[in-house]
Formats: C-alpha cells, sequence, structure tokens
C-alpha cells in the first residue's frame, strides 16, 4: 500500500509538471515575420491583427520585422523555420508571384509555404516631390517625356515589388524610358530630397507626406479610386487605360504546417478582419480587408503570376 501511495503521488507530480510545462508552451509568443522595414504598410497590418489575433490563438504574437531582398530575407527564413505554427509570415505579393530566373530565390513559393490568407489589399499611390510645378499626371506626363532618356528615375521598395512592377507598367505604358532605383528602405525620403523621380508608394505611408507637402500624389495605381483620397484619379483615367498594379499580403506558414494549425492562424486572422475596430483603422489607412481562406490565395498566386509573367519576361 506504502508504494502505491508513492507511485501515485509520483504520477500526480508528473501529471502537473507535464501540465505546467503545457501551460509554458502555451503561453510562448507566436512570430509574425514582416520581411519589411517598421513602418511599412505590411508592418502596420501585422501590428493592427497581432492582438485580436492572440486572443483566437490563445498566446502573445509577436512582430518580428526581417527586411531585405524585396522581401525574400524574412519568407526564407519562415521557410526554413520549425513547422509548429508558432513561426509565419506576413508576405507581400512579389515573394509569392516573381519568377526566379537568376535561382536567387531559395524556395518554391508553391511548394515550400502553406497559404492561410489573403489578409489585405491596397493601391499604390504615384508621388512625386512636393516642389514640383506639374499639378496633375497628364502636365507630369508631358514633362516626362520631355526629359533626355534615361534621365528620369524610379524609386522602388525593392525588385519585383508592386511599386517596381507599376514603375515599370508605367514606362511601358507610356514609352519613357527610366532608371529603377531599388531600396530595402522606404525610397519616400529620397523622393522628398529629390534624389528620384517618382515612386509608386503605398497608399497608406504616403497619404501623411502628402497631406504635409512634402510629396505630391498624382494618382492611384488602382482601377478604381481610394476611399482615403478620393479627389486623386486612377492612372487607368487619367490616359491609361487598364493599369492597374495594387500590392496584398498575405500570411503564410512553412509547408509541413499542421493542417489544424493552419486553420487556427486562418480563424484568428478572419476574425481579426472582422473586428470593427481594425476594419475602420486598416480603412482609414486606404487599406482594404479581404480574408481569403486557404484555397482562395492559392488560386490568387497563381492568378496574379500568370498576370505579370509577360511584362516580367
Amino acid at each position: 500500500m506504502h508504494r502505491i501511495n508513492r507511485r501515485s503521488a509520483l504520477l500526480t507530480a508528473l501529471a502537473a509538471l507535464a501540465g505546467a510545462a503545457a501551460a509554458q508552451q502555451g503561453d510562448r509568443p507566436m512570430r509574425v515575420v514582416v520581411p519589411f522595414a517598421a513602418g511599412s504598410a505590411p508592418d502596420i497590418v501585422a501590428r493592427t491583427l497581432a492582438e485580436p489575433m492572440a486572443a483566437e490563438l490563445g498566446a502573445p504574437v509577436v512582430v518580428e520585422n526581417m527586411p531585405g531582398a524585396g522581401g525574400l530575407l524574412g519568407v526564407t527564413h519562415v521557410v526554413n523555420a520549425s513547422p509548429d505554427g508558432r513561426t509565419v509570415v506576413l508576405s507581400g505579393d512579389a515573394a509569392l508571384v516573381m519568377p526566379d530566373p537568376n535561382g536567387v530565390r531559395r524556395y518554391d513559393p508553391q511548394r515550400n509555404l502553406a497559404p492561410i490568407s489573403r489578409l489585405v489589399a491596397t493601391p499604390n499611390v504615384l508621388v512625386v516631390g512636393g516642389d514640383t510645378t506639374v499639378r496633375d499626371f497628364t502636365d507630369w506626363l508631358a514633362w516626362l517625356r520631355q526629359r533626355p532618356a534615361g534621365r528620369v528615375s524610379y524609386a522602388s521598395a525593392g525588385v519585383g515589388t508592386s511599386s517596381h512592377r507599376a514603375g515599370e507598367l508605367l514606362a511601358r505604358m507610356t514609352g519613357v524610358e527610366m532608371v529603377h532605383v531599388p531600396s530595402n528602405q522606404s525610397p519616400l525620403p529620397d523622393v522628398v530630397a529629390g534624389r528620384v523621380d517618382l515612386f509608386f508608394a503605398n497608399v497608406a505611408t504616403a497619404m501623411p507626406l502628402v497631406r504635409e507637402g512634402r510629396v505630391r500624389a498624382l494618382a492611384v495605381s488602382s482601377l478604381q479610386r481610394t476611399p482615403i483620397a478620393p479627389e486623386l484619379p486612377t492612372l487607368a483615367e487619367s490616359g491609361l487605360p487598364g493599369f492597374e498594379a495594387i500590392a496584398w499580403f498575405a500570411l503564410l506558414a512553412p509547408a509541413a504546417t499542421p493542417p489544424e494549425v493552419l486553420a487556427r492562424w486562418q480563424r484568428a486572422a478572419r476574425g481579426a478582419l472582422a473586428t470593427a475596430a481594425v476594419r475602420a483603422r486598416l480603412q482609414s489607412l486606404g487599406i482594404e480587408p479581404v480574408g481569403e481562406s486557404p484555397d482562395e490565395l492559392r488560386m490568387t498566386i497563381e492568378r496574379e503570376s500568370r498576370k505579370w509573367a509577360g511584362l516580367i519576361r
């Protein structure tokens, strides 16, 4: 009887330790890697969603910025992370839809990543220096065409990003030869300082500078005007029919992450996006909540890859 009691006590102690370990495991933070700098549009989205997602996930959600290579650095880190569901990436579209002819990318977006949800979409806004004398896109385009070939520069947030693709699409549709100046940080200071002529900035980060007069916004890259600045025309209505180059951001995990864990993240993301306060915050910045399912995100990646293939070639 004494041995039985000792064994029972030992089992009880072990059960308590296991319960404590499980509780500690549950309290470990979940990581959302943002492959862009702090203050960027994806960073804003991640930090807006972190707290409401934590409630559904039952653990703190920590946002970790890992900028570099147009988003490839952070995405690659998550591809190689443990597929335990504790590390996901809030990726921009470029890292998911751009081809990789030079073998720079060390992953296949459709094989090495598990889709969770396309969270949001947002237009870019064409901005130029605040001291420019032109008042609208038509006047600015006339000035642009008078410049010597190769003397016009446009900035981007990195090779293949929506700002890069928008710049190349503008060059192709206007016939103006422009020099691409990629950056791992926000190029807005370069526009303000006059070091580059133009930039397709994310509307969320550009509009505060527009309102301060430090840069001038000429048009948006979406097919419809944005509610955050309804006075701005679209490029499609400014003489470039069909022009569209929007940015979108999605949540993905390492490919081997268990389906039930992916489902928890997806529920957390959709629940957060359905929250009135979150929607109001994002929409006030010109960011539209989407909340696609994993299958819908997979189809979006395939569709967008086909859409940009011709321009990229």
